[in-house]
């Protein structure tokens, strides 16, 4: 009996060791030895394999993660180098902004406190998603077959257009209605240009496909649509609380470092005429067709402004986080939008907080369109 327990095993074993290490344990120390032997090769076998297959299928669920969830690229290592703080002499000077943009891929604006963007073409289909780094903008992914609204700027509530212009994102959130996908980003339409326009409406998202899967009319409604991987993985590659959407019809126009260098000049210029209670210098900045964020016009503003420049206060202006923006739209003007961190300090008056400027170029000259 002992000796056909024997054969039994040493079949069993013949994947953990050679029928001649088998034999040879037999005629040296007997069939309990060989037992004891083939114990502890099964219990090795279970030791090792367990853990081998558990590792496996957790390196599997690993990857499966990365796809969706491990970013691709670092987030907030290499932000935009920012100049140190100008004189005033350098701040008016063309020449010194294109000293510090020299070698910076500014094609789609300047940014010194902005993380990522996102720059979309309705009539692509399109949205590139961009990281700032030291030598400007660093192109991450380009994602296709992105569904947008009709074609045209948006107007009205209800035309189920996609907006053309920049935006920030507002809010990350994940949709209580599975129509809108897993995830959706908030934007900031209307903004002030929008609203100084009479444009309505609300609720425009980047957002994802409907989670059962069916086939829908009108999946935009003026949003921005992803499929649902492509929406996942756009979370991993932004920062959302800093970020800026550039949305154009056709194409968005790419930007120099000599516009640039000419805006920034000309931002500090009138930064200046503010400061040293230059009126008409000042207001030569503003467009005739400016408004202000309560949707006063050019002459209302110049009244005010020139009561205030009359009591010829010295003035402390401070700008910071400057960002220069090219503004999409459909009649192809020259426009951008300019924000920053203004302080201002007078005897009558201080205070501090974002300031936005609409803005036209207009050969070398800055016009104002709206402010706030």
């Amino acid at each position: 009996m002992r000796y056909l327990v024997f054969l039994s095993l040493f079949a069993l074993a013949l994947y953990a060791a050679t029928a001649e290490d088998i034999y040879k344990i037999y005629k040296t120390k007997g069939i309990n030895a060989v037992e004891d032997f083939l114990k502890k090769e099964f219990e090795s076998k279970e030791v090792k394999e367990v853990p081998v297959k558990e590792a496996k299928k957790e390196k599997e669920l690993v990857k499966d993660r990365e796809v969706i969830k491990e970013p691709t690229v670092k987030l907030g290592q290499r932000l935009l180098a920012k100049p140190k703080t100008p004189t005033e002499k350098e701040s008016v000077s063309r020449d010194y902004w294109l000293r510090h943009l020299k070698n910076m891929d500014v094609s789609y604006g300047y940014y010194e406190d902005v993380e990522s963007l996102i720059v979309c073409e309705k009539e692509k289909k399109r949205c590139e998603i961009f990281h700032i780094e030291e030598d400007g903008l660093k192109l991450v992914r380009g994602h296709d077959d992105v569904i947008m609204g009709k074609s045209g700027d948006k107007v009205k509530r209800g035309d189920l257009k996609t907006p053309v212009g920049v935006y920030e994102i507002t809010k990350r959130f994940k949709p209580t209605n599975q129509f809108y996908g897993p995830l959706a980003f908030a934007l900031s339409y209307p903004n002030l240009f929008d609203v100084l326009r009479n444009k309505s409406g609300d609720g425009i998202w980047i957002h994802g496909m409907p989670i059962d899967g069916k086939d829908r009319d009108d999946l935009s409604k003026g949003c921005v649509v992803m499929e649902n991987n492509a929406i996942l993985n756009l979370d991993t590659e932004i920062n959302a609380q800093s970020a800026v959407v550039i949305i154009g019809e056709s194409k968005v126009p790419k930007m120099t470092r000599e516009q640039i260098a000419t805006i920034l000049s000309e931002v500090y210029k009138w930064q200046r005429a503010w400061k040293v209670n230059d009126i008409n210098a000042y207001l030569n900045f503003y467009s005739n067709d400016f408004k202000k964020s309560d949707g006063s016009g050019k002459v209302q503003f110049s009244n005010m402004k020139k009561q205030i420049f009359s009591r010829k206060e010295n003035k402390m202006i401070l700008f910071e986080n400057m960002s220069v923006v090219p503004y999409p739209t459909i009649d192809d003007r020259k426009l951008y939008k300019i924000s920053f961190l203004q302080t201002y300090k007078s005897p009558s008056f201080a205070s501090k907080g974002d300031k936005e400027l609409y803005i036209e170029l207009v050969g070398d000259k800055m016009q104002v369109l709206a402010e706030k």
